[in-house]
Order: C-alpha cells, then sequence, then structure tokens
C-alpha cells in the first residue's frame, strides 16, 4: 500500500466517522458558521435535484431532502456514507465516489451541485469543475464552502510558505488528513473556465451563538475570514444553444 494512501482522506474519514457527528459536524465552526452561510444561499430547493458532493454524515443531504429536494450524496468513506444512509433512512440516494475521478452520472441530470467542506481534498480542480459542469444543467447552480485561502496562509512560517502555490498540507485531529491549500485565483479561474458564472461570493462571520459557545476564538475569527463560499450558475454551451435552435 502507498504511504499517502495510509493518510488518504477516505481512510482518515473512516476512522473518523464514529465520533465526527458529535465532535466536528457539530462543533462551532460548522454549526455557526458555514451552516448558516451555506442554507442561506441555497435558498428555495424544492422539487430540485441536486448533487451533494462530499456528502460525509449526509448532515446537508438530509437537510436538503427536508427542504423538499432530491438529493443523491457521494463519498469516497464507506464509514461515512453508513452513517449517511442511516440518517436518511431510505429518504435520500447515497452513493461511494471519488472526486478526483469522473463520476458515473449522466450529462445534464442535476438541478444543481452542493459542496460543503470537501473539495479542499481535491488537487485538480479543473478537471473536478469539468465534471460537475458536465452533469449540471446549464442553469443549473453550483454552491461550494472550503477553507478560506487566507486562513490558510499563515505567517509564522512564511519561508516554508509560498501564497501562490497549491500546496499540500495536513490537518491533525485524532488522525492525521491531507488537504490541498491554494491561492484565490487557483479557486476561482477552474470554476470560471468549466462554465460556470459567479453570482455571489460569501465570507460568513460567526453567530452570536458560535460566540457563546467559542468565546476564546470568536474575537479573532469575527475579524479574519475563516471560510469561503460561493454561488455560481452553468453557462448555456454554444453546443446547446445551437440544438435548441434546430
Amino acid at each position: 500500500m502507498p504511504a499517502d494512501d495510509l493518510h488518504s482522506p477516505a481512510r482518515a474519514y473512516d476512522e473518523l466517522a464514529a465520533t465526527y457527528t458529535d465532535d466536528i459536524e457539530s462543533n462551532a465552526y460548522n454549526a455557526q458558521i458555514v451552516f448558516p452561510a451555506v442554507t442561506d444561499l441555497l435558498g428555495d430547493v424544492s422539487g430540485a435535484r441536486l448533487l451533494d458532493a462530499g456528502c460525509g454524515t449526509g448532515a446537508y443531504t438530509t437537510w436538503l431532502t427536508d427542504q423538499g429536494a432530491e438529493v443523491v450524496g457521494v463519498d469516497c468513506s464507506t464509514e461515512m456514507l453508513a452513517r449517511a444512509r442511516n440518517r436518511l433512512d431510505g429518504d435520500g440516494d447515497v452513493l461511494q465516489a471519488d472526486l478526483n475521478a469522473p463520476l458515473g452520472f449522466a450529462d445534464n441530470c442535476f438541478d444543481g451541485i452542493v459542496s460543503v467542506l470537501a473539495v479542499s481534498y481535491i488537487r485538480d480542480w479543473n478537471a473536478l469543475f469539468r465534471e460537475f459542469a458536465r452533469i449540471c444543467r446549464a442553469g443549473g447552480t453550483l454552491l461550494i464552502a472550503t477553507t478560506h485561502p487566507f486562513d490558510e496562509f499563515g505567517t509564522e512560517n512564511e519561508d516554508a510558505q509560498n501564497y501562490f502555490d497549491i500546496e499540500r498540507c495536513t490537518k491533525s485531529w485524532d488522525v492525521e488528513i491531507p488537504y490541498f491549500r491554494r491561492p484565490l485565483e487557483a479557486m476561482i479561474q477552474p470554476i470560471l473556465d468549466a462554465g460556470f458564472a459567479i453570482e455571489s461570493v460569501v465570507e460568513p462571520q460567526p453567530t452570536a451563538a458560535f460566540a457563546e459557545q467559542r468565546p476564546d476564538r470568536y474575537p479573532k475569527e469575527s475579524r479574519q475570514p475563516v471560510f469561503f463560499c460561493l454561488n455560481a450558475r452553468r453557462r448555456k454551451r454554444s453546443s446547446e444553444t445551437n440544438s435548441n435552435q434546430k
């Protein structure tokens, strides 16, 4: 087994799955910064067919389903998916898939794609967003939430970092998880190149509930961004315009 596979996101999240909902999903950062921003950006999803890309234990898959969407969740972790299936109790569809590879869906089969705190594990965003554009219908939506590049680029080890590089880093929870830090340009341009038009960008701020739960972190997190959310719409391709005119 390659050394990198020992610390792959799939293997790491398999190990974290048993305690993920209580220890990570419900923590103040996820529940009181990311979740309010994402759900506000999504708006009305009733009747939409959506892909939850990197669904984990199914928190957003469940929320989207409860809002009336038809949702397919995909994730690379077997153990996280098992918990997502239990959580959904048959109300949604979850499948094992690697976002580093082509997805087994037909062209234009989703009305929108939601990916929350998952795309940082993917190095090649050009391939990822081309694939998202392939399976998303013209006019369909894309929403991503990920770590803000300004939060990721610190000043403690300036000699060891280059903001303009895409760098493989490691976060340490109970296990080590590899991910990729990238500059803002390398976040935005692949989305534009894939055929999406950006409609809104949000740098969510902590809520009052965050201040109550994490008073030690609130002063810092209320002054500098931790997360980055982006809402975009898939542009119609020239071939699609021509086919509609025939």
